[in-house]
């Protein structure tokens, strides 16, 4: 099969995908058809006690390694207006989940036309619920890791040109913690305040007085980002609530200024509620640790994927991945791969260009090969696995 052939082969998946988007830990449709390829291939499935998700192996023996690819949706209207535009209304690939999972397929048919060229075994991981940072909790929960000794992976970028892997050793991608912080106080009528105890001007107080977290305790040439997106307070012009809520995001690069923001949220928030006669609920919810690329894989992926792929330095992205959690426990490599297309990322305008896929299955085959070879050969055997998740965890009790 040449490049075209494939290439039309794996368009016509994507297309199918993109028109039957599915939310995360929903993907049963996806989950069918990924089946359904893989075994008119002839590669074998493995058991997975998931509803959703697929992990499957192309050769024999040891080492083994990995290539994940994640396959969910977001509740998103398309407005691509794409001849395969979502035929779902409030669902979308906007994210290009659809393009990750035909690549890895097209990897898949390439890796097993070279099988009787592997030196180990690749385990194929198709994973459900990206979005939202629950599934590769739960496919490690249940196993897809056990024997895996490096993992690769990629996500596409529309901005960045087709035929081009952006690299970067170490920190790629930010750590995700998420909040819902709930003021409980004492409403009464707009005209009386000083019968109640006035939630929302606690409310406007921490909006202000959270963002003191990046300016005052964080280095100036640090990266940290905390944004309040989402306020509910109060439903009328006379009426001051019991209750206000609002809802955010912080992500960094460093796991000392992530457990630094997490103290210092609890310590501002709960102070000047206690300063206002008020209580409060925190409901944290915390995510990846950051995309971390190990050095030496990084680098010998990059000398392998240069024969077929433009390479060149990526810039750190404050978006989070959940590829972070398998790197936490065993070498890892993850790039950002040119799509082309319009749009950015979660926009409703986003798309990618089928040409770019090709390049996806031939960076499956190539990271493949890198890392069987590496682990072979002990390129890898220094690896340590990150501690950020303790360190963070030390937290969950406030």
């Amino acid at each position: 099969m040449n490049d075209q052939e494939l290439t039309t082969w794996m368009t016509a998946i994507r297309h199918r995908l993109h028109q039957q988007p599915e939310l995360a830990l929903h993907e049963i449709h996806t989950t069918a058809l990924i089946k359904q390829t893989l075994t008119q291939l002839g590669i074998r499935i493995l058991p997975y006690s998931g509803e959703t998700g697929v992990v499957a192996e192309i050769g024999h023996g040891e080492p083994t390694i990995a290539l994940r690819a994640d396959i969910d949706a977001l509740p998103l209207q398309e407005k691509s207006g794409l001849a395969y535009a979502s035929k779902v209304n409030g669902r979308m690939h906007a994210c290009g989940h659809d393009f990750h999972t035909a690549a890895l397929l097209g990897g898949a048919r390439l890796l097993k036309a070279h099988e009787a060229d592997l030196t180990g075994t690749v385990r194929l991981i198709f994973q459900p619920g990206e979005e939202g940072h629950v599934g590769a909790k739960l496919m490690i929960k249940n196993g897809v890791l056990q024997g895996v000794q490096a993992i690769a992976g990629f996500h596409n970028m529309p901005q960045i040109p087709i035929g081009t892997l952006a690299i970067k050793s170490g920190a790629l991608m930010a750590s995700n913690d998420n909040f819902i912080v709930t003021i409980h106080g004492a409403g009464a009528h707009a005209a009386m305040p000083d019968r109640s105890q006035d939630v929302i001007v606690t409310l406007g107080q921490l909006i202000t007085s959270l963002q003191t977290i990046r300016s005052r305790n964080i280095a100036p040439d640090a990266a940290l980002v905390l944004t309040i997106a989402d306020v509910q307070a109060g439903h009328t012009f006379n009426v001051i609530p019991d209750t206000a809520e609002f809802k955010g995001t912080i992500r960094t690069f460093s796991a000392t200024n992530r457990k630094l923001a997490m103290e210092r949220f609890y310590d501002l928030v709960q102070a000047t509620v206690k300063g206002f006669e008020q209580t409060v609920t925190i409901d944290w919810d915390q995510g990846p640790s950051c995309v971390t690329n190990e050095p030496i894989l990084t680098a010998l992926i990059a000398k392998a994927a240069a024969e077929t792929l433009t390479i060149v330095p990526a810039l750190p992205c404050n978006a989070d991945d959940d590829f972070a959690l398998y790197q936490e426990r065993i070498p890892g490599f993850y790039g950002f791969l040119g799509s082309g297309g319009t749009g950015v990322l979660h926009q409703s305008t986003y798309s990618c260009d089928d040409a770019g896929l090709i390049y996806g299955a031939k960076f499956h085959l190539l990271a493949a090969k890198t890392m069987l070879q590496a682990v072979t050969q002990g390129q890898l055997a220094k690896f340590k696995p990150s501690v950020e998740s303790a360190v963070v965890n030390s937290l969950q009790s406030l």
